[in-house]
């Protein structure tokens, strides 16, 4: 007898928990004590991208009749048929399962089974569809819908459609006790009168959008987040025409990527010209981050500030880590940058995923330039720096030019309170790395606790 066949029945079980379904299968076959091995696997996968759909419907059933397994993962393209699909979830979810992943790969409809919305043992719930297929379409939850056990929801290419009502929020309120939430491929625009996130208890939220190339604004009105308790937030989107109710209080941490919508898609660096008719106004969204204490920023959303009046930015008083970027030369400018400082008086760390002096290149289709113009609208006269807190300052793509070497002078000729300067430096030959580190170690510092950390790369 092998020696994992003499091991004790607890540690056998731990070492079959890292075998699927098929694999425990297989090793049944090694000896009588093994017989029944599959049997005690805790997660269970199936996918029935076989050859002979009949053994595999035959083996799922034969597997879910055994004592109850906590995690279920089913893969189909709807090949058994959606009826069969149907039925071993309603087996699964009678009999205790606490982690539920179904992934729905087809073109042709499927209409999940109202027991997923009443299961009172499921913990961790993903949905997952294909990507550019209608085939997971959610029109109606039940009227008894409960989720009493859910704390976390993956939801990915999914579409809510209720014309009797919000059919999304109905199921977030069927969730007492959520606190994740990730809505991955989200297309707001499909998801017709299901345009709320509302939830007492929810304090992560991912909302990622995939697809930016083909989009329709005319019908994206509104987008509402009443979430107290939240205090993640990573959002990927478009922006609607508004933000009506917007409850973040609690709010610690958010990433955004937004990009500004006109009745269709613009390029970013487009958007903010006389004639574009821009419709969609994060204003309220931004107003309702007022208590974050770390805010990433990518470049089109902070261009994106750019084209509303500094007004309409609250203070963030909590504000102590903020990240910019990434950022890329044909597409930003620093206009914002001094106006975030004004409003961020406890700032501590500042982070800027590019280079500190950053280029705009005006394009003109009509006339052919050989050496085309840069300029930059950063904070070389900003004041502002002399009443900064500012304690970490880190720039990813430093290179030495004369422009980003003037701009690190200003920063650091300025900030009294700085501590540490994190650089990371693009050179490609040692002479070169040697100029640039010598540059950057005479330059003056208002702090005379700075010290300069320099990575190459």
């Amino acid at each position: 007898m092998d020696r994992i066949s003499n091991l004790p029945n607890e540690i056998i079980c731990h070492i079959v928990s890292f075998l699927s379904a098929k694999e425990a299968a297989f090793a049944s076959v090694l000896s009588k004590r093994w017989q029944n091995l599959f049997t005690i696997v805790q997660k269970l996968e199936f996918d029935d991208s076989v050859k002979n759909q009949g053994s595999l419907i035959d083996f799922v059933d034969g597997v879910l009749a055994l004592p109850v397994t906590t995690r279920i993962t089913l893969e189909t393209g709807l090949v058994i048929g959606p009826h069969v699909v149907n039925r071993c979830l309603c087996n699964v979810l009678k009999r205790g399962v606490l982690d539920l992943k179904l992934e729905i790969y087809g073109e042709d409809g499927y209409l999940l089974t109202s027991e997923v919305f009443t299961c009172k043992t499921i913990v961790d719930l993903k949905l997952t569809s294909c990507i550019f297929a209608e085939s997971y379409v959610i029109d109606v939850i039940p009227e008894n819908a409960f989720l009493p056990g859910l704390e976390s929801l993956f939801l990915k290419s999914i579409w809510f459609s209720d014309l009797r009502g919000c059919a999304f929020q109905t199921l977030l309120s069927a969730c007492p006790v959520l606190k994740t939430l990730t809505i991955y491929d989200v297309q707001w625009e499909k998801w017709k009168w299901s345009r709320t996130v509302s939830s007492a208890t929810l304090e992560r939220l991912i909302i990622q959008r995939t697809e930016f190339t083909y989009f329709n604004g005319s019908d994206f009105k509104s987008i509402t987040f009443d979430t107290p308790s939240l205090t993640y937030l990573k959002y990927i989107d478009f922006v609607p025409e508004e933000y009506p109710v917007v409850n973040l209080d609690s709010i610690v941490e958010a990433k955004l990527h937004l990009i500004l919508t006109g009745n269709q898609d613009y390029p970013v660096r487009y958007l903010g010209r006389e004639d574009d008719p821009i419709t969609s106004n994060p204003t309220n969204l931004i107003k309702g981050l007022r208590n974050v204490e770390i805010l990433h920023l990518s470049t089109a959303t902070a261009q994106m500030l750019c084209f509303f009046p500094r007004e309409t930015l609250p203070e963030f008083v909590n504000l102590h880590h903020l990240t910019i970027g990434p950022t890329y030369y044909e597409c930003f400018n620093w206009r914002l940058l001094p106006i975030l400082l004004k409003k961020t008086p406890n700032l501590k760390t500042l982070m800027i995923k590019g280079p500190l002096h950053l280029y705009y290149r005006d394009f003109n289709d009509d006339e052919e330039e050989e050496e085309p113009e840069y300029y930059c609208e950063c904070s070389s006269g900003c004041n502002c720096l002399l009443s900064c807190h500012m304690e970490v300052l880190e720039i990813s793509h430093y290179r030495g030019t004369t422009k980003e070497l003037e701009k690190l002078k200003h920063f650091l000729g300025k900030l009294s309170c700085l501590e540490h300067v994190k650089l990371g430096v693009w050179a490609s030959s040692d002479k070169e790395k040697l100029s640039i580190t010598t540059d950057l170690l005479m330059l003056p510092r208002a702090s005379v606790n700075c010290k300069i950390q320099i990575n190459f790369s």
